[in-house]
């Protein structure tokens, strides 16, 4: 996950009106992760990533780059 990504999760959790420990404590976790990921700093586990967007109405997916290509 990139600079990007961690861009749309900071703007998605603002827009709730979360701070970043809040968003943690929900989620069971220490607001690391999430300052990590915002800024693009340090990779997290796959589950994290999932937990906090699931949280944030996103969804993870899985795209075949093949099809995806053929698509367009």
């Amino acid at each position: 996950m990139g600079i990007l990504e961690g861009h749309l999760i900071k703007e998605r959790r603002k827009a709730l009106g979360l701070r970043q420990l809040e968003l943690a404590e929900e989620l069971g976790m220490s607001h690391a992760p999430i300052y990590h990921v915002e800024n693009g700093k340090e990779s997290i586990s796959l589950k994290k990533y999932r937990q906090i967007l699931n949280r944030l109405g996103y969804d993870l997916a899985i795209v075949d780059k093949d099809e995806s290509k053929a698509n367009t």
